[in-house]
C-alpha cells in the first residue's frame, strides 16, 4: 500500500520548505496473521538558505520478519543544509536568542540500523550500527562556532562510526502507533577509530515508553529517554533534545550536552463519527519536561519545556500522516509534516 503526501511546510531548523513524501506498507509475509505491516516512509524536503537551496531527505524503515521474530529499524538522512550553532551546554543555548549571525551550512549523513532478535514472548536483543558525518562549510563560520571549543577541536573529524548492542522489551499492539503495551530499550554503542571512525567515544541510552487506552479511541502515551556519553565527544553527536521526534517546539541542537533526558506525556485522540466508529482523524495534546547537562548528578539542575497540539489523519490502517505545533522553552517554536507517531 503506497501513500503520497505533499505541500510546503515549515520546521524551525530548516524555515520554510517543499515537501514530497510517501509512505509504502506491506507485509513480508502475507500468510502470518500475527505479523506486523512493515513501512518505509520517505520525505524529501527543498528550502532557501542565505548560500543558495538547501536540501534533505529522510527515511524511516520498520520491518518485520519471521512472525515478529526478526525486526529492524532503520532511519537514513542526508543533505546540504543550514543551522544556528549554539555552543554545547546548557547555558549557551539559554542566553542567546537565535540570529542569522549563528548560521552556518553543513553536510549530513546519519545512518541508524537496529537489527533484533526475539529470545522470548516479548525479549529481543541485537546488534547495533550508528554512522555519523557532518561537514560544516568554513565560508563564514559564525562567532558562536568559531568560540566553542568542542567545535574548534572536532570540526574537521566530521565521521563517526559505533557499533554495539540492544536489549529491548515490548508489549505493544502495533509499534508506529501503539494504543496499549510498553517499551523498554537499552543501548550502547562504541565509536572506535579501529573500525574507521574519526572520534573515540561511547554513547548509552535507555528509553521507556507506556500506552494506556482510556477508552475506545483514546491514549495517553508516556515517553522517558535517557541520553549519556563519554569521551572525545563531538558537538555533533552530542545527547540533544528537540525536533520533530523529540521535545517538539524546541529548535533541534540549541541544547546539546554529554547527557539529555526527556519526559513527555501526550494525550492522543481518535475522533468518532455519529455511530461510534473511529474516523480517520485525531488531534494530540502534550506537554514534556527535559534537561541537559554535563554529568547525571547535575540533571534537571536546568529545566527546559514543550507543550504542543497536533492533528492526525489515518492515511494507511494505523499508520497516521502526523501534524504538531509545538512550543518549548526560550519561546522556540515548530511545525512539524511527517508520518507515523513521535514515539
Amino acid at each position: 500500500m503506497v501513500s503520497i503526501l505533499g505541500g510546503p511546510g515549515y520546521m524551525p531548523e530548516t524555515g520554510l520548505m517543499l515537501a514530497l513524501g510517501g509512505l509504502y506498507s506491506f507485509s513480508t509475509d502475507r500468510d502470518s496473521d500475527n505479523l506486523q505491516r512493515s513501512s518505509v516512509s520517505l520525505v524529501a524536503i527543498g528550502n532557501e538558505m542565505e548560500s543558495g537551496i538547501g536540501f534533505g531527505l529522510r527515511s524511516k524503515q520498520n520491518l518485520f520478519f519471521q512472525n515478529n521474530d526478526i525486526r529492524y529499524v532503520g532511519s537514513l538522512s542526508f543533505g546540504n543544509q543550514s543551522q544556528y550553532y549554539w555552543g554545547t551546554g546548557y547555558d549557551k543555548g539559554k542566553v542567546v536568542d537565535a540570529s542569522d549571525d549563528m548560521s552556518l551550512d553543513y553536510k549530513f549523513v546519519n545512518y541508524d540500523a537496529n537489527l533484533t532478535f526475539r529470545t522470548n514472548q516479548h525479549w529481543y536483543v541485537g546488534p547495533v550500527l550508528r554512522v555519523r558525518y557532518y561537514d560544516p562549510s568554513n565560508d563564514d563560520l559564525p562567532t558562536s562556532a568559531l568560540n566553542d571549543d568542542n567545535f574548534q577541536t572536532y570540526h574537521d573529524k566530521p565521521f563517526s562510526i559505533g557499533a554495539g548492542f540492544t536489549v529491548q522489551y515490548d508489549t505493544r499492539d502495533v509499534t508506529v502507533n501503539a494504543w496499549q503495551g510498553s517499551f523498554l530499550g537499552i543501548e550502547f554503542v562504541d565509536y572506535n577509530s579501529f573500525i574507521g571512525s574519526d572520534n573515540d567515544y561511547s554513547k548509552a541510552s535507555v528509553d521507556y515508553r507506556y500506552y494506556y487506552a482510556l477508552s475506545k479511541g483514546k491514549v495517553l502515551a508516556l515517553f522517558n529517554k535517557l541520553q549519556w556519553s563519554q569521551g572525545d565527544v563531538p558537538f555533533y553527536d552530542m545527547p540533544t533534545l528537540g525536533g520533530q521526534d523529540s521535545m517538539r517546539g524546541i529548535y533541534q541542537g540549541r541544547y546539546r550536552d554529554n547527557i539529555a533526558i526527556e519526559n513527555t506525556l501526550e494525550y492522543r485522540w481518535t475522533l468518532r463519527d455519529g455511530q461510534d466508529h473511529l474516523t480517520k482523524h485525531g488531534v494530540t495534546f502534550w506537554a514534556g519536561v527535559g534537561s541537559v547537562d554535563s554529568s547525571l548528578d547535575e540533571l534537571y539542575s536546568n529545566f527546559l519545556y514543550s507543550y504542543g497540539v497536533g492533528y492526525r489523519y489515518e492515511i494507511q490502517p494505523r499508520m497516521n500522516v502526523r501534524v504538531d505545533l509545538g512550543i518549548g522553552s526560550n519561546n522556540d517554536k515548530g511545525f512539524y509534516l511527517t508520518f507515523t507517531e513521535a514515539f
